[in-house]
């Protein structure tokens, strides 16, 4: 008997339309999986910037007052740092906010070398970096201090362990001061977050000072006298910060243990001409914050002063300068 066997198979021209019909498939989807991508890294941003919100008011449950944005310089606490920062702890608010925020260990670590008094606002000692614990503790990856859009840790230049505002020439002035990726900054774990400063924070002058932010240096403000004055559902209280310009390679990052108070009075990110001064986001178009209620808060990118978006974006960073706010100006 004879018998013959066919073998089917693809014709070149239609393995062709079947790529191309894939291709299309495939480029139609991308956009949407980025999307929702996207959205879930802005809800866990989000989330985190909730928990350190609440971590903030547990805080404050416990001291009776929030905790101080950062320890610069003092008693003159609007001094110029021109050179290196030798002469106060500069630990800032996300150190204070360890222990609630289940980083038990990492405070007990950070602490082990330290003066007992050495988290007091009237206290002066040299920067956390000198000592061995704090240094260590440093070190220390934590997750909620990040941002899932962001890779803080891609940074090539510098991580920068303080900012500092002080008085200049009748205005004032932003100081960064950080370690050398290659000189021991690749080590530090880095943050997303950042208290919110106000105008300028305080710098002994009344205009700058009357719209001062929660975070200042040695700041010491209670939720009681919040609620008395602006309401903690009208004052920023945490910020999203790149510490780096958004778009272009990353260059510089913010560690976590010296994450503490940035102005607003440059605006905000996303626009020709911002950078590492101002509240920023890799989020497409807005900055989350955090409330002095806990709620957040997306606040739109390229608000440029001298506009109404800005004067409310200032208004909403004070604490007790008693301006109704439209945040329907700036949210986004």
């Amino acid at each position: 008997m004879a018998c013959s066997a066919r073998r089917s198979a693809f014709t070149l021209i239609e393995l062709l339309v079947v790529l191309a019909i894939v291709s299309v498939l495939i480029g139609m989807l991308l956009p949407a999986v980025q999307k929702v991508r996207a959205a879930a890294a802005r809800m866990h941003c989000a989330s985190n910037l909730k928990q350190i919100g609440l971590a903030a008011h547990h805080y404050a449950g416990t001291h009776n007052r929030l905790p101080p944005g950062y320890l610069g310089p003092y008693p003159d606490k609007d001094m110029g740092l021109p050179h290196t920062p030798a002469s106060a702890q500069f630990v800032g608010v996300l150190a204070y906010l360890l222990p609630y925020v289940e980083q038990d260990n990492t405070y007990r670590l950070l602490t082990r070398d330290l003066p007992s008094d050495y988290f007091s606002t009237s206290s002066v000692y040299t920067p956390w970096w000198k000592y061995d614990s704090a240094l260590t503790a440093a070190r220390i990856r934590i997750k909620l201090y990040e941002c899932p859009a962001d890779n803080p840790y891609s940074n090539t230049l510098q991580t920068n362990m303080l900012a500092h505002t002080f008085r200049q020439g009748g205005g004032f002035e932003l100081f960064v001061y950080g370690f050398p990726v290659a000189d021991g900054g690749r080590d530090l774990g880095r943050s997303n977050y950042n208290g919110v400063a106000g105008y300028g924070g305080q710098v002994n002058i009344p205009a700058v000072d009357q719209y001062a932010g929660l975070f200042c240096n040695r700041s010491s403000v209670s939720l009681d006298q919040l609620t008395a004055t602006d309401g903690s559902s009208n004052t920023l209280m945490f910020g999203e910060w790149l510490n780096d310009y958004e778009v272009g390679p990353r260059q510089f990052s913010a560690a976590w243990i010296g994450a503490g108070a940035l102005p607003t009075a440059w605006g905000t990110g996303g626009r020709p001409g911002s950078g590492w001064f101002e509240f920023s986001s890799k989020h497409t178009g807005t900055i989350q914050f955090c409330m002095g209620d806990g709620s957040v808060r997306g606040i739109r990118k390229g608000i440029v002063p001298g506009t109404p978006a800005y004067n409310n974006f200032v208004w909403a960073s004070g604490w007790f300068d008693g301006t109704v706010i439209d945040f329907e100006k700036i949210e986004n």
